[in-house]
């Protein structure tokens, strides 16, 4: 039976039955390239009129965090004193969070927090041992501390403020004795 394929080009070649084979088994012929012959009403994958050519092959589906945990070996690393990187952002979230405390800056104390809590994440689905979670929750720590400390700061001006406002203290014209 004459048997046509278009290839990437869409250029149709004609083949006979027994030639099939080889084209499948050196790649020129694939699973979803489109195949006709005179007993069919249109063009098809390959895969679906010829299943024979092309086995299915089925693939595993993705593991969760939790399920690469499980089949993690228990007793630790592979071989002794091997070592997870070291996790940037949890870097990032204890620089800012350590600047947010020098500097009593919010602007450094927000991203040590959003760092902080994205290495966590992180922390918790590796599988050899790090300093990735503390590093993030040192992070954490001194982030939400440097946040607290600027609204205390910012707060302690603000009060100042009002009180040297409702004191109606005049610094450029002093009473006179």
């Amino acid at each position: 039976m004459q048997w046509f394929y278009a290839d990437e080009a869409r250029v149709q070649h004609a083949v006979t039955s027994e030639e099939l084979p080889a084209l499948a088994a050196s790649g020129t012929l694939s699973s979803s390239t489109l195949v006709w012959n005179e007993a069919m009403a249109g063009w098809q994958p390959a895969a679906a009129v010829l299943p024979d050519l092309f086995p299915a092959t089925a693939t595993p589906p993705l593991l969760t965090a939790a399920q690469r945990r499980e089949i993690a070996p228990p007793a630790g690393p592979a071989f002794p004193g091997q070592r997870g990187t070291a996790d940037p952002v949890a870097i990032c979230a204890l620089v800012f969070g350590i600047l947010s405390i020098l500097l009593c800056g919010p602007f450094l104390g927000l991203p040590a927090v959003i760092c902080g809590h994205l290495a966590r994440g992180r922390a918790r689905e590796e599988t050899l041992p790090s300093s990735n979670g503390g590093l993030a929750l040192a992070g954490l720590i001194t982030g939400y501390f440097g946040l607290i400390l600027s609204l205390l700061v910012i707060a302690f001006y603000v009060v100042a403020i009002l009180v040297g406002i409702a004191s109606g203290i005049d610094d450029a014209n002093p009473p006179t004795p």
